[in-house]
């Protein structure tokens, strides 16, 4: 496969496990809800870290001094960019929406049980774009960004040039971006945010068993990273912090907002902090 384009190598190298992962499905008791759902998760993280060998995303972090002078540790800040080939992009996206379309299609008897948006869509979006703040507030303070606008919040924190945490993104790349952003994160909102939370809350009915499907929906997401964080690459805890914090406001986002308003806060956080903006 020599010259062939990443995306191609990417797409033949998941193919198989693709169909794997749909012949189970088909194959599995009508009842068996769970057990479908977590195939699917399966297939997701596999069909995602395997991004990472063939050049399509790249994660790293930036170790400087800690803001507190006596600290004796070093913060690291996690970067992330994605591939500056647009074609890459789009044809990532348009297959994303494929399996997200494939895996309602699957999961069609819980679809009514998934609170796709809130009662307005606007408010779904507008919570969505909340969240996603949130999301990337933290950011703000650890890359030092924060206190070239707000000098009395930088604690210190001494500024981290774009160069040393992946570089400048080409502006003419930042729309392809966001598209693939919404787009590949829709497909995991609907897995995490939609059928596994909803199947945890048909689970444990109730107002403490919503916030208990909200807890496990963050905290199962944070795990699916753990491969990524400790055997894909080598960036270790922050990977999985970073997960954790991001998936627990998506699932708060999703309690009253949906999977559009998760998708939102989740793919708009991940196009912010992989466009190199702040």
């Amino acid at each position: 496969m020599t010259g062939m384009e990443p995306w191609m190598s990417y797409l033949l190298t998941v193919t198989p496990g693709i169909i794997l992962v749909s012949v189970v499905v088909m194959l599995l008791p009508r009842q068996a809800h769970g057990v479908r759902v977590l195939v699917l998760i399966l297939g997701f993280i596999f069909a995602r870290d395997a991004m990472t060998s063939h050049g399509l995303w790249k994660f790293g972090t930036t170790d400087v001094g800690s803001a507190v002078e006596a600290a004796p540790f070093e913060i690291p800040r996690l970067w992330l960019r994605f591939t500056d080939d647009p074609i890459a992009l789009l044809v990532l996206a348009v297959a994303s929406l494929v399996l997200a379309a494939g895996a309602v299609l699957a999961c069609r008897e819980q679809r009514w049980t998934v609170l796709w948006t809130g009662r307005r869509w606007w408010t779904s979006v507008l919570a969505g774009v909340l969240g996603m703040a949130v999301i990337v507030l933290p950011f703000l303070w650890l890359y030092g960004t924060i206190g070239v606008w707000f000098p009395a919040l930088s604690g210190g924190m001494p500024v981290i040039p774009v160069e040393d945490r992946g570089g400048t993104v080409p502006a003419g790349l930042l729309i392809v971006l966001a598209v693939f952003a919404l787009c590949g994160n829709l497909l995991e909102e609907v897995l995490f945010r939609g059928f596994l939370q909803a199947h945890l809350e048909d689970e444990s009915p109730g107002r403490s068993g919503r916030w208990r499907a909200a807890l496990l929906s963050g905290l199962i997401f944070a795990a699916g990273h753990l491969f990524l964080a400790y055997t894909v690459t080598d960036i270790g805890w922050p990977l999985v912090a970073f997960t954790l914090f991001e998936g627990l406001v998506c699932a708060i986002v999703a309690l009253r907002h949906g999977v559009l308003g998760s998708t939102v806060a989740h793919g708009g956080a991940i196009f912010v902090l992989a466009s190199g903006l702040v």
